[in-house]
């Protein structure tokens, strides 16, 4: 194993601090991480039975527990929607003062045009890319500002 090789380890999370998840490492230290680098979504008393070390590092208990890993993707792409993220939840938890109801409707009207336009398929990503900007800030009115915007843009509407 060399120096910036993905591992990986069997931690269990304790709590949700600051956004973060704080999880106990097998020597029985304490560490904070970001809650995308946890892998198994089942907290263990949920997990059936006994389950080995081994069947949690490889095999079907693996796979049906394991959360969907996401490519990095594009930063490009990452870094755009989270910019529009942000500027539309300022807009959006701005008073009528600083910006008119009637003028931010209009300043959303094409993006949100575009975004009809994209298919199932883009328009999930499109709003994953914007929860993720919102997962990304401490829990609190800011974070649930930016959570909001993807259900601004109907992006989580089935299509008809």
């Amino acid at each position: 194993m060399n120096p910036g090789d993905l591992a990986s380890t069997l931690v269990v999370f304790l709590e949700d601090r600051h956004g973060k998840a704080l999880v106990r490492l097998p020597n029985g230290s304490k560490t904070s991480l970001p809650h995308e680098c946890l892998d198994l979504v089942e907290v263990g008393e949920n997990l059936p039975g006994h389950v080995s070390r081994d069947e949690l590092t490889s095999g079907p208990v693996l796979e049906r527990y394991r959360r969907p890993v996401r490519s990095p993707g594009d930063p490009l792409l990452s870094t755009l929607a989270e910019a529009m993220a942000h500027l539309v939840a300022a807009v959006d938890t701005s008073t009528d003062e600083e910006a008119s109801p009637d003028a931010a409707s209009r300043w959303f009207e094409y993006p949100a045009y575009l975004f009809d336009r994209l298919g199932a398929e883009d328009r999930q990503r499109l709003a994953d890319l914007f929860r993720d900007a919102a997962m990304k800030e401490p829990e609190g009115t800011w974070r649930d500002a930016l959570l909001e915007v993807p259900d601004g843009f109907g992006l989580n509407e089935n299509e008809t």
